[in-house]
């Protein structure tokens, strides 16, 4: 059995996402143990409950250690059928992390797998559901892996009510990807949203993004305003190249204007394409398990190499033995399979 540190590096629940999801695309059982040791507080949150509660369904697993405070999980998983499957995360958890554990097993699924995943669509230290539909899905189709993501209901903290639906086709295979140049430049979009806010928050977020991003030409930002359980607003922005998409995104919060959420994520989004990386820091640590399945080489090239990633490599190489390059193409971190 698999015995990995969850204390590890950075040591957050992206240790235990990536570690069950392997163990259920490789078969192999897993025990995870130091659970977020060095967090305020250790062990599983609800959204890590419900994240194994979700790829243990996909692929039938035995779990011992699933519930809140846990600092120790077994793993032990079965065969990837597909199907249908609905889960409530009872909070306003991350469904977009959620999302992420299960995405490599539903992949390697026999049939279609169908996730109805509910909590929070838009929440603090996770990726909005928009950056998975305009990053994160592009980039993995680009690796052999076909997703539909459907937004039907924004969730925030603290009363969440976000739901969203995922559809996931069998994958033959990962395929690499050469991620060591962008090619050319076709577009930036996004969406500006607001929940149980007026009309006017949206336009001014927009056009902040807008006027900050004025130099490129070809954007194109969206507006959606809706009513639901909770309330917040956000913006993410994409910019489109022949071979890659970058993201950024800011999630508002109470006191913040309107126009600095727009013009910090159209910041953020325009030094990272002056940087000249191929995926963004989110993106970064996102991609490596996808990387490391492949059966040929794939190379990225980062602004940096952050705690996240190198977290997540180490989680990897574990199941995988398959170890990374990293090396230097200045002023950027190029990583690449070996």
């Amino acid at each position: 059995m698999m015995e990995i540190d969850g204390s590890h590096g950075e040591g957050g629940g992206q240790v235990l996402r990536t570690a069950v999801s392997l163990s259920a695309v490789l078969r192999e059982p897993v025990r995870v143990t130091g659970i977020r040791a060095g967090r305020p507080n250790p062990g599983l949150a609800a959204q890590h409950v419900a994240g194994i509660g979700a790829v243990a369904e996909l692929c039938d697993a035995e779990v011992d250690g699933v519930s809140v405070g846990s600092e120790e999980v077994t793993f032990r998983p079965g065969a990837l059928v597909g199907g249908e499957f609905d889960f409530d995360i009872g909070t306003a958890g991350s469904t977009s992390l959620v999302l992420q554990a299960c995405l490599l097993p539903a992949a390697f699924s026999k049939s279609l797998v169908t996730l109805t995943l509910k909590g929070g669509t838009d929440t603090k230290w996770s990726p909005p559901v928009d950056f998975m539909r305009l990053v994160h899905t592009p980039i993995v189709r680009r690796m052999g892996v076909s997703i539909d993501i459907d937004l039907v209901h924004r969730g925030f903290y603290p009363e969440g009510g976000g739901e969203i639906v995922a559809r996931i086709d069998p994958c033959p295979g990962i395929r690499g990807v050469d991620l060591g140049h962008r090619g050319g430049f076709l577009r930036v979009s996004g969406v500006a949203y607001a929940q149980n806010l007026p009309e006017h928050v949206i336009s001014r977020t927009k056009h902040a993004a807008l006027k900050a991003l004025v130099e490129h030409k070809n954007i194109k930002v969206d507006s959606e305003r809706s009513s639901g359980v909770s309330t917040g607003a956000g913006v993410v922005l994409a910019a489109e190249y022949e071979n890659t998409v970058l993201g950024a995104s800011v999630l508002g919060k109470r006191g913040l204007k309107a126009e600095t959420l727009g013009e910090t994520c159209a910041t953020d989004l325009a030094e990272t394409m002056r940087s000249g990386a191929t995926v963004d820091e989110h993106m970064l640590d996102q991609i490596l398990p996808y990387m490391a399945l492949a059966k040929e080489e794939s190379v990225i090239l980062a602004e940096e190499l952050t705690g996240h990633a190198e977290t997540n490599m180490w989680v990897v190489e574990r199941f995988l033995g398959r170890r990374f390059a990293v090396g230097k193409r200045d002023p950027l971190v190029e990583v690449r399979t070996a």
